[in-house]
């Protein structure tokens, strides 16, 4: 395929357009979709994933020794496992990686919670106590050999490690771009990860990243298992124009679009489009509120206020929003988790609040607002550059909340960065938000709400709830261990810290040409498989 750009000419076998431009290929900071999908193209863990159903497979690990009490587990890494630039990937790589992780603590730290020690060091790090990573179960036994201790049983481990936060890193290669603070704290400056300087050890290498506009990677040498990467080199194009997207899909100049403008997809389905894969997803769309007794300016929040947020869930008619905005056939959601994901492991879930417009008018009443108007300091927040969805959506909400609750809210645009800044420090009122899960448990949604957790957008707090995640964390019967996290969730639906609204679809374009793009739930594609059938 001929790809063209700043007057040059390549041969390149698979081109794509990802969920988004990339925000960060450091594995420490990453938490957006398209970021870990380039991951898992540019690294590999201890363990991977197999392409199409996504169970967790060795890695760079061969095998793995469990004791019997489920802690302890002992990883045999692979002596023919290399580094992009030829150096053998060692047992010091993922525990300098991992230490990283709790030095300098990014969006997935508490995932590492479950390792002996983890939280203590971090929890002791920021209060400028003395720490020592040596009282944290990860040790380096031998050069081929990680011994890594749990707290607790972690029936999902393996899936664990094979997700973008327990990825290695090359420390000599970085060691060029350490900054320290006046503080003593160690940071690197992200050119480590921009080419040719980037060093990663999965079956490809990042070859150029030309800023806003396309990323190459070609087939490393030096992986382990080279012999079955699919294709010899990917581009990730950047073109943030949802119908030019479409128009490169359909003139051929791309193969893969990982998501599809919501504008298009109900046209295309009604015509039958063969190149339209739309699938359920692993996640659900939400309003997320602040919900602490003050902002951030120091004003009383209305939203702390369970009845005010009771009565915002119940003024939504989440069934003319799917109908009649969305449309990819997206299920109405009054549940956090989506119920039917989990089933297999025998989940359960309690709907949360639906459509009750003289429920939601009394309780908004109670909380004393009889008249609706203005709750002092809300607005809602909207990404202006995701889309022209996201802006319907948001009038129709605020137009939902005036028709049935007489409420006024204003609404705020900012483009993404600036969004999911603002969310991060807490500093807003209502924003649209989703959550997609990360591995097969339904801890992967719960953990969100940890009062400890950095993803907590909500500033949230229950004792009761972080008790609740605690006890299932020990718990080594898997169906009681269920029934503790349904009560959480239950306490999500019931307090709302965040309202659910739909449950997410996916959608796909790519022709019968393609192998390896699997649509699996959890949206997550495996590049070492991707191939074009010429």
């Amino acid at each position: 395929m001929a790809l063209s750009g700043g007057g040059a000419s390549e041969q390149v076998d698979f081109r794509f357009i990802n969920r988004g431009d990339i925000i960060t290929l450091d594995p420490n900071q990453m938490s957006y979709l398209q970021d870990i999908r380039m991951a898992y193209a540019m690294w590999e863990g201890l363990y991977s994933y197999e392409p199409i159903t996504l169970e967790p497979i060795p890695g760079v690990a061969s095998s793995v020794d469990v004791s019997p009490d489920s802690r302890v587990y002992t990883f045999h890494l692979r002596r023919e496992a290399r580094w992009s630039n030829g150096d053998p990937v060692v047992a010091h790589d993922f525990v300098f990686a991992w230490k990283r992780m709790l030095d300098e603590p990014g969006d997935y730290t508490y995932l590492h919670y479950y390792i002996e020690g983890a939280e203590k060091y971090v929890a002791d790090g920021a209060k400028g106590l003395p720490v020592d990573f040596k009282n944290v179960g990860v040790e380096e036994v031998d050069p081929h050999t990680l011994r890594v201790t749990l707290n607790d049983p972690v029936t999902f481990f393996l899936d664990l490690v094979a997700f973008t936060p327990f990825l290695p890193l090359h420390e000599k290669s970085m060691e060029r771009f350490k900054e320290v603070t006046k503080e003593g704290k160690v940071t690197y400056n992200q050119h480590f990860t921009r080419p040719p300087e980037v060093v990663t050890n999965g079956p490809f290498v990042l070859k150029k990243w030309d800023f806003k506009r396309r990323l190459i990677l070609e087939k490393n040498p030096n992986y382990w298992d080279v012999a079955n990467v699919k294709s010899r080199s990917l581009e990730m194009v950047v073109c943030e124009d949802r119908l030019s997207q479409l128009m490169l899909f359909d003139s051929g100049t791309v193969d893969w679009l990982a998501e599809v403008s919501s504008e298009v997809v109900p046209e295309l389905m009604g015509k039958g489009n063969q190149a339209l894969h739309n699938f359920d997803g692993f996640g659900t769309t939400f309003l997320t509120l602040m919900v602490r007794p003050t902002f951030k300016d120091g004003t009383p929040n209305p939203l702390a206020d369970k009845r005010v947020r009771q009565a915002l869930a119940m003024a939504l008619d989440r069934d003319q929003i799917v109908k009649n905005i969305t449309r990819c056939g997206e299920p109405p959601a009054t549940t956090y988790i989506p119920p039917q994901i989990f089933a297999s492991l025998g989940w359960r879930s309690t709907p949360g609040y639906g459509f009750d417009p003289k429920r939601a008018r009394a309780l908004l009443a109670q909380a004393g607002y009889p008249d609706g108007g203005r709750l002092p300091g809300v607005k809602y927040l909207f990404r202006s550059d995701a889309g022209p969805i996201l802006k319907e959506l948001a009038e129709n909400y605020t137009s939902q909340w005036k028709q049935n609750l007489n409420l006024d809210m204003p609404l705020m645009q900012l483009e993404s960065s600036t969004a999911k800044e603002l969310l991060k420090q807490k500093d807003y009122a209502i924003a649209g938000s989703n959550w997609s899960g990360d591995y097969n448990d339904p801890s992967t949604f719960t953990d969100k709400y940890l009062s400890t957790s950095i993803n907590n957008d909500s500033g949230w707090e229950n004792a009761t709830f972080d008790e609740l995640l605690k006890h299932a964390a020990k718990e080594s019967d898997a169906q009681k261990r269920l029934r503790m996290l349904e009560q959480a969730e239950r306490l999500i639906n019931e307090e709302l810290p965040i309202i659910p609204v739909f449950q997410i679809t996916n959608q796909y374009m790519f022709r019968a040409n393609i192998r390896g793009i699997n649509t699996n739930p959890r949206h997550v594609t495996m590049f070492k498989s991707v191939e074009v059938i010429k």
